[in-house]
């Protein structure tokens, strides 16, 4: 993984705790607003309800005589809760101002519908004539309970016959589910602000250990390949020497063939730690994919004809893609070396190459009967190989598909490998890189 990769990783992780941070705040903010708009609904429900069921008065408001002082229970944190969530009712209140700052108009009906009172004298800014006019309105509506303005009505039947409609000024209600909406809402904001500010600061930091790991990693890749270089070179020179005087035997050509597979090893070693490095420094073209392709595969022809293998080319012509040739050649390269090693004895290797819209398809396909019930996806991780027994005759590494993955995701686009009836595919689209 490379610092640019890592920096990806670090802003997905801030998106993700972001995201989080975001839903669960945007979930507080909607419980504590949705729950004081039902408290405070069902607060208006009450109130008018205690109106209609005094007949469109308020008795409490009538029962102490002028100047008297009213004497209260003390400080009760139950009473306390009852009254904020509704609990208490309003016979028993223990909010003596209750009936003085409580703003209603009423109109009562006799059986036909005619007015017989109207009560105003609980609010200062409806007349009578007005209230009548509220009144008729609230009639003509097909519900009991409901708003009008910064007023909330209900119509309801009285025991003694006819109707009376009530309406209650909840502008103050109205007002405070108002602000704590937006303050809530502004609460959210700030907060986010603030979160993204200090997780991407704190990311960072996490980060630095990974990226400082990272570099190390590469550093000891590079220092080992050419540490192991000089004795892999002085194994070879000595090898040879004995060819010379001795001749060739079983035992030379054995450490000869090692050698090359331990410097095959060293060199996909180093492309692993330099082909993330290259992402950002691609240098890319409008290529002509047909022939760097088609050059590709022509390299092999001589490998697959000396397994007894046959190579087969579907490749149209004229397909074209902004793309860097170098990556070009260097994964159709894996994915026909993967091929032919893998391919069943005298098998058959098929490229196939098409152009689909601004983007590529570049297929390799090989003969391989044993590959059922294989979890292919994880041909694609490093150092992975299917081959259990790593058979040193087919020469992998499993380091080949992960490299191939790479460059794929150098062009954006994607990588698989599917089974059916006896054939493995891999199957690349390549999107057009940015100049």
């Amino acid at each position: 993984m490379n610092e640019v990769r890592i920096k990806k990783l670090r802003w997905k992780f801030v998106m993700v705790s972001f995201c989080s941070l975001f839903i669960t705040m945007l979930m507080i903010a909607g419980l504590l607003s949705g729950t004081n708009y039902y408290l405070a609904r069902k607060n208006i429900r009450n109130t008018l309800q205690y109106i209609v069921n005094n007949g469109g008065y308020l008795p409490g408001a009538e029962t102490s005589a002028e100047g008297e002082i009213e004497k209260h229970s003390d400080y009760d944190v139950i009473r306390f809760l009852n009254e904020i969530f509704n609990v208490e009712t309003y016979e028993n209140t223990s909010n003596p101002e209750f009936y003085y700052t409580t703003r209603y108009f009423a109109i009562i009906y006799d059986e036909n519908q005619r007015i017989s009172k109207v009560i105003t004298n609980h609010i200062a800014a409806v007349t009578p004539t007005e209230a009548e006019i509220y009144g008729l309105k609230a009639l003509e509506e097909p519900v009991s309970f409901g708003r009008y303005g910064d007023y909330y009505y209900t119509v309801a039947e009285l025991s003694t016959g006819g109707i009376i409609v009530v309406y209650l000024d909840s502008s103050d209600m109205i007002l405070g589910s108002s602000r704590i909406l937006y303050l809530a809402m502004s609460l959210i904001l700030v907060g986010i602000i603030i979160a993204a500010i200090i997780t991407g600061f704190f990311s960072k930091w996490a980060i630095a250990s990974e990226v400082r790991n990272m570099e190390l990693q590469k550093r000891f890749i590079t220092n080992a390949s050419h540490e192991l270089k000089t004795p892999l070179a002085v194994i070879r020179a000595n090898t040879e020497m004995m060819e010379m005087l001795g001749g060739e035997s079983e035992w030379t050509t054995s450490t000869m063939r090692q050698v090359d597979r331990l410097n095959g090893l060293i060199k996909n070693l180093v492309m692993i730690a330099k082909a993330d490095e290259n992402e950002n420094s691609v240098v890319t073209s409008e290529c002509d994919v047909t022939k760097s392709v088609r050059e590709t595969v022509q390299t092999f022809a001589a490998i697959a004809e000396t397994d007894e293998k046959k190579l087969v080319e579907k490749i149209k012509e004229d397909v074209k893609l902004t793309a860097s040739d170098g990556s070009l050649r260097q994964l159709t390269s894996l994915l026909v070396d993967n091929a032919i090693k893998y391919c069943d004895d005298k098998g058959t290797i098929t490229v196939s190459l098409s152009q689909k819209g601004k983007a590529v398809q570049l297929v390799v396909a090989n003969d391989f009967k044993d590959g059922a019930n294989i979890d292919y996806k994880r041909f694609f991780e490093r150092f992975y190989r299917e081959d259990k027994s790593h058979n040193t005759d087919r020469g992998g590494y499993g380091i080949g598909l992960s490299i191939a993955e790479s460059i794929v995701k150098q062009y954006k686009g994607s990588i698989g490998a599917y089974w059916k009836d006896g054939v493995i595919s891999f199957v690349c689209f390549l999107k057009p890189m940015n100049k």
